[in-house]
């Protein structure tokens, strides 16, 4: 279980760039009321969470989109892969290294499952999902964050080496190349969730795509065809084609 980590200070110098910029207010120009991936992540968690319920966080690193909700979360705990990670973590009540495919915890012990920017990298999902309906509670919630596979960044990152990657990752939107980790995108489409959901004995209650054409807000030109691309994707068929996938997972109550 990994998850992408971008160095700030990298970042910062992408989206303060003037070409940076000059997309974003385009962008707004289109999209005046445009609510982003992460800030639907946060309220399909916060939807979920209350003091009365006890919650997993995924891959959960050194930190959470969903911070304010897990606070207030009657009990947290958190599992990644990463120790350090795991050790700057302020978030989760506890942080416990170990692998989504043997979660370390009893049956039922959950209220509310989530995850950020994980499931695209397990190799074996299947094994995941069985592990979350075992540690979820009858009646439980998963919510979940990650990348579309039928989108056209990551059809492109498959068919990208890996070096190249790291370049384009360095060079171009300024992020260090050995932060990008393996991705399998075994778990990453509807039909996907729908066939793993299945097999663990769950149900798949929605699932919303959220469109974000900045991986192309270095050039102006194909910063427009981008945006193009999201309008096409706005129409009901086509959505099915945006970059990111939220999900909402529940299990059976008994």
């Amino acid at each position: 279980m990994v998850q992408r980590r971008a160095g700030s200070h990298l970042m910062s110098a992408f989206t303060e760039s003037k070409t940076y910029r000059q997309c974003q207010a385009l962008f707004d120009r289109w999209y005046p009321d445009f609510k982003n991936a992460g800030l639907r992540y946060q309220m399909l968690v916060d939807g979920a969470l209350d003091a009365d319920k006890a919650v997993l966080e995924l891959g959960c690193g050194a930190m959470s989109l969903a911070e304010d909700s897990l606070r207030r979360a009657k009990m947290s705990a958190g599992v990644d892969l990463v120790l350090s990670a795991l050790q700057a973590n302020t978030v989760v009540d506890y942080p416990i290294l170990a692998n989504s495919d043997h979660l370390p915890f009893a049956s039922e012990t959950f209220d509310v499952v989530i995850s950020q920017w994980v499931i695209e990298h397990l190799p074996n999902p299947g094994q995941t999902f069985t592990e979350i309906a075992r540690v979820l509670r009858p009646g439980g919630e998963i919510i979940l964050f990650t990348t579309n596979a039928n989108n056209y960044i990551p059809l492109l990152s498959r068919l990208t080496p890996d070096r190249l990657q790291d370049d384009i990752l360095e060079k171009v939107l300024h992020r260090p190349g050995h932060e990008s980790f393996p991705t399998h995108y075994k778990a990453n489409s509807r039909k996907a969730l729908q066939h793993l959901a299945g097999q663990a004995g769950l149900h798949l209650e929605e699932v919303i795509f959220v469109g974000n054409p900045f991986y192309l807000a270095f050039s102006r030109p194909l910063f427009y065809l981008a945006l193009l691309f999201e309008k096409l994707t706005d129409h009901a068929r086509l959505q099915g084609l945006k970059l990111y996938l939220l999900a909402k997972l529940s299990k059976p109550a008994e």
